[in-house]
């Protein structure tokens, strides 16, 4: 592949969300289901994580305590952009992204330009045992996710539609049986969705999301989650869809560390990138740990397998990212992480190196500047990309 079409992959891949936020450890938080709507994390927030948005996220300006979060002000979770009254059994949603990228191949700019990367809208209703939710947006002609699309329109804008969904809460408001689009259980659930562990396991929450029934159980010191794939719909015809099973468990070892195992395996008629019936198998390990408050550790690592099914041929492969995040003071972390990919299709080993600078100006806007580099197959290539994020 020529080094301007490979860039335009990686420009059009870069352009996504950034909802979950698993350095949330440093603080005592490993169960996702505290904040998020999602047990497994991303996307909604409920009453309790619009408060610690607040109260944890954002800058102080000297209203508090720089690392720990103690604010002088009420949080105004309750109220959407601060004053306007919520009912409790709604938890409204937008989100804003917009961005600028650069891409260098061997050190030369070769593209630049501005991103519309992300705008929707969505809605979480909780009432009663009864949940339910889902989440439209526009998408770009250039930088619409495929694999998210409801119309398919090749020269103009598209209607993007992430995650919608009906579940009931069982086990006592501990776990959640759902069913529709939803986020495949693998995994950190890390906002960098063009890491070489999210992209090799195709569990992104950037246009990832499949159709099925998934059982997730959120409990003091475990959680887990396990979904029956059934196929992503806005991939076209059926003979491309992928139909399995994925699912997690992680324990809480204290509460500022976790350690987790992940499954993943699905079948295909016909495999988007090879045409043949596949059969594609992930499993790994991940952690997260926060040895001292300013500071996370991530850590992923996963075997990926990929069989030719009927021609007797086996990929085998595998992925790493160790992530490190710093927040000196509230609101402001710096961050950089290694990573490395090793696949069937590409043998050679992939290296990647992501650093950059992620500030919450205040409550719901945030500014992050990120570079990455890349080398190992092909020209090394260099991008570096501003984002300006807003939501509700």
């Amino acid at each position: 592949m020529r080094p301007a079409r490979w860039l335009l992959l990686l420009v059009l891949s870069l352009a996504g969300t950034a909802d979950a936020y698993p350095f949330m450890i440093r603080h005592g938080y490993a169960q996702c289901s505290s904040c998020h709507t999602d047990p497994s994390g991303g996307t909604f927030l409920n009453e309790y994580g619009r408060a610690q948005s607040e109260l944890l996220l954002s800058s102080s300006y000297g209203g508090g305590d720089e690392v720990s979060g103690d604010a002088e002000e009420e949080p105004t979770a309750g109220r959407l952009l601060g004053f306007v009254p919520l009912p409790t059994w709604f938890r409204p949603g937008g989100w804003v992204r917009m961005g600028y990228i650069w891409n260098a191949v061997e050190g030369s700019i070769v593209d630049r330009r501005v991103l519309q990367m992300r705008a929707d809208l969505g809605a979480d209703l909780k009432i009663g045992a009864f949940r339910a939710a889902a989440e439209l947006g526009y998408g770009s002609a250039t930088g619409t996710p495929r694999l998210a699309q409801i119309t398919h329109s090749t020269t103009g804008p598209n209607l993007v539609g992430r995650e919608f969904w009906l579940g009931v809460e069982t086990f006592g408001g501990e776990g959640l049986l759902r069913a529709g689009r939803i986020n495949v259980p693998f995994g950190l659930r890390n906002l960098e969705h063009t890491s070489f562990v999210r992209s090799a396991t195709h569990t992104d929450f950037n246009e990832d999301q499949t159709y099925g029934v998934a059982l997730a159980i959120s409990r003091p010191t475990w959680r887990a989650e396990v979904m029956a794939l059934l196929g992503n719909l806005s991939v076209h015809p059926d003979t491309y869809r992928e139909r399995g099973a994925a699912g997690y468990v992680e324990v809480s070892l204290s509460p500022t560390a976790a350690l987790g195992l992940s499954a993943l395996a699905a079948r295909t008629d016909a495999s988007l990138t090879t045409k043949h019936p596949t059969l594609r198998q992930s499993y790994g390990g991940f952690a997260r740990v926060s040895p001292w408050q300013p500071l996370v550790l991530q850590f992923e690592a996963d075997l990926l397998f990929e069989n030719r099914l009927g021609g007797g041929t086996q990929d085998v492969g595998h992925a790493e990212w160790l992530q490190v995040d710093l927040e000196p003071l509230r609101g402001v972390h710096l961050f950089g992480a290694v990573e490395a990919m090793k696949t069937g299709s590409s043998p050679e080993l992939q290296r990647g190196a992501w650093g950059g600078l992620w500030w919450f100006v205040v409550p719901h806007v945030d500014l992050r500047a990120d570079v990455v580099q890349r080398w190992g197959q092909g020209p090394s290539t260099t991008t570096f990309l501003v984002q300006l994020n807003g939501y509700l």
